[in-house]
């Protein structure tokens, strides 16, 4: 058990209080107080030939001339305000004792204080006592209402007198003192002895005023909470999620299971981004965190996946069409940058004249990747199929953009490639032969690009996105 002793100015208590939560306050200046029991038997209490009582009575008379001396300024209702103390039963009505046979005087509480969910619980009052090494006050406590669970708090230490007594001090002291066992209780009592045996010692005798329990409330964990701005996404797109946390809130962590497939913008903000480049369903966490503990809040968020066509052509009956069903659909011609084709909304479309073909498709709300309203898949018709059975597409290594051929070039081909806007970024040859052909592209910014690669007899138009 830690014991902490202060004493100290007016000026410290009322700086640590108002940090603080008042718990129990006793002045006595009503005259009484009904949550304690003046003369309790507990530990072999008696109320004779002492007694404790409540007054206000200071002055000393020709049996016992020593009066009890006035109350400072931190005392309310000083200079001489009621006060619980030690009375002789034949002596005057002030704090005096007498010195007779061998006693134990015990005045206790006897409505429990409740200090659940409190931590630093301090106990703070006023005392006097002269006495001497056999007539001193103690202080008790106990976190049980058995009449034999009273714990004497050490405090003090008198040279040439018993150990952790309150005596010798003839002046109103104010003492602070907390110890961990005061924390968290949900029965918790005080109570104060005086204990005499022999003869001798000198007034005042034992006397308290304004105790004062006071404790810190204990942090409770936030309640944590979010909204966010759908539930529903389609891959390649960005959700917004917003803390509604309640409770004092000391940081927040968002988290996404799956990890891989997600992206937090700022996993440490209140309100962040989180944009999901695969599909399927993933779990949204946040969790508030403060000096009592954490809470965590989950929602569930369905990922779409990009709607990704393939276009056949029927070069018999110069009929295009998409592989597997959509919600609905847009033909459009033209390189590097497509125009959509009026009222060609079908899954199908008949082509009059040769070029490069595009389609866009929407799937459950999806379009594809947000910087455009479509994905597009292409394909190149020409009156002679110079293509035969060969095929192109773009894939990224290492930053730069990766040119494959089913089947080694029979002839150079002219590459052009464009950004969305139609800026040509880049012009190069692709020589016969080969069936590769990389490009430095690890400076161009992230978007779409459209590929053109073309010679006299062929033109194919592909789509890249970085």
């Amino acid at each position: 058990m830690r014991t902490l002793v202060t004493f100290c100015s007016c000026l410290f208590v009322c700086v640590s209080i108002h940090a603080q939560t008042t718990i129990y306050s006793q002045n006595f200046n009503s005259g009484s107080a009904s949550e304690w029991t003046l003369t309790s038997t507990d530990l072999g209490g008696v109320s004779a030939p002492n007694t404790w009582v409540i007054n206000n009575v200071y002055p000393g008379n020709i049996v016992a001339p020593t009066a009890t001396p006035d109350q400072p300024a931190g005392i309310v209702g000083n200079p001489e305000s009621y006060y619980m103390h030690i009375r002789s039963n034949v002596g005057p009505a002030n704090a005096t004792f007498n010195a007779s046979g061998n006693h134990n005087c015990f005045s206790t509480m006897n409505v429990p204080l409740v200090t659940t969910g409190y931590t630093n619980v301090t106990i703070s009052l006023w005392w006097l006592c002269n006495g001497n090494n056999v007539s001193y006050g103690k202080l008790y406590y106990r976190t049980s209402a058995s009449a034999t669970a009273w714990v004497q708090i050490s405090t003090m230490s008198t040279p040439a007198a018993a150990l952790d007594s309150y005596n010798v001090n003839t002046t109103w002291t104010l003492q602070t003192i907390h110890i961990d066992s005061l924390d968290g209780k949900s029965f918790l009592e005080f109570g104060f002895m005086f204990h005499h045996q022999g003869a001798g010692g000198a007034d005042p005798s034992f006397a308290v005023d304004d105790i004062t329990v006071v404790g810190t409330p204990a942090a409770t964990p936030p309640v944590a909470s979010y909204t966010a701005s759908s539930n529903t996404a389609c891959q390649d797109s960005c959700i917004t999620v917003t803390s509604t946390t309640t409770g004092a809130v000391d940081s927040v962590r968002w988290s996404v299971v799956p990890t891989g497939g997600a992206t937090i913008n700022t996993p440490t903000a209140n309100v962040t981004g989180i944009c999901f480049t695969s599909a399927g369903t993933f779990s949204v966490t946040l969790t508030a965190y403060n000096s009592g503990g954490s809470n965590s809040s989950t929602q569930a968020v369905s990922i779409t996946p990009t709607p990704n066509p393939v276009i056949i052509n029927n070069s018999a009956t110069h009929t295009l069409s998409v592989s597997g069903a959509y919600t609905a659909y847009q033909w459009a011609t033209g390189s590097p940058i497509p125009s959509a084709i009026p009222g060609a909304t079908n899954s199908t479309y008949v082509y009059t004249v040769s070029g490069t073909y595009y389609v866009g498709v929407d799937s459950a709300g999806c379009q594809g990747y947000s910087t455009v309203p479509f994905v597009y898949s292409t394909t190149g018709v020409s009156n002679i199929n110079n293509n035969g059975e060969n095929r192109y597409w773009a894939s990224e290594q290492s930053g730069s953009m990766i040119l494959n051929s089913s089947r080694p070039l029979d002839e150079a081909l002219v590459i052009n490639i464009y950004d969305a806007t139609g800026r040509k970024m880049l012009a190069d040859t692709w020589s016969s032969g080969g069936s590769t052909k990389q490009l430095n592209t690890g400076y161009y910014p992230p978007g779409i690009y459209i590929i053109r690669i073309s010679n006299s007899s062929t033109i194919t138009v592909l789509r890249f996105l970085k």
